[in-house]
């Protein structure tokens, strides 16, 4: 790595974050992950992956300190339950409506019943992805927040060399001129 402020930190995927200084290059090496954003959770992989995601997934819930975010971790639990209820709804009130008449049940079933269910799954996949979105998003607020914070340290660094330099020059006579003397 050189010394050059304007240097950029090749990141994973194809992603560059600018560097400020050394140590901002430091604290976000070859960024993997998005600012604060954790791994995405893939539990129907293999039956090892379902058994960690299963602990990671209890120890989430468990975490009534929120000392961690959950949202990447859960979020597929989430999805399964608003699916089963996107599916459930639709069922329970045909079977209702059946019982108190057939015909009624039917045309429910037909007319309502199938869009209905296609609507609460749009909206529990349209909730959820709001959710992801959002939690990227803060967590690049927060990066961008610390990259803030490190560029006004830096210019500050800077301001009092230049300021020192410019009382320096003020300080040197050398550049004004007499005035001369009028000529009638």
């Amino acid at each position: 790595m050189t010394d050059d402020p304007g240097e950029s930190v090749p990141a994973a995927a194809g992603e560059e974050y600018l560097a400020w200084r050394e140590s901002v290059a430091q604290r976000l090496p070859l960024r993997s992950r998005t600012a604060g954003e954790e791994p995405r959770a893939e539990p129907f992989r293999s039956p090892g992956a379902f058994g960690a995601w299963c602990a990671a997934a209890a120890r989430a819930l468990l975490d009534v300190q929120f000392a961690r975010p959950a949202t990447r971790t859960l979020l597929p639990l989430a999805y399964i339950l608003g699916l089963s209820f996107a599916i459930g709804v639709p069922i329970v009130l045909t079977v209702l409506l059946w019982q108190l008449s057939l015909p009624l049940g039917l045309v429910f079933l037909v007319v309502v019943a199938v869009p209905l269910g296609l609507t609460i799954a749009a909206v529990v996949r349209l909730a959820l992805e709001f959710l992801v979105n959002a939690a990227r998003l803060a967590g690049r607020v927060e990066h961008i927040t610390e990259l803030a914070d490190d560029l006004f340290q830096v210019l500050s660094d800077v301001a009092e060399p230049v300021n020192q330099l410019s009382e320096d020059v003020r300080a040197v006579q050398f550049w004004r001129f007499r005035r001369r003397s009028d000529r009638k």
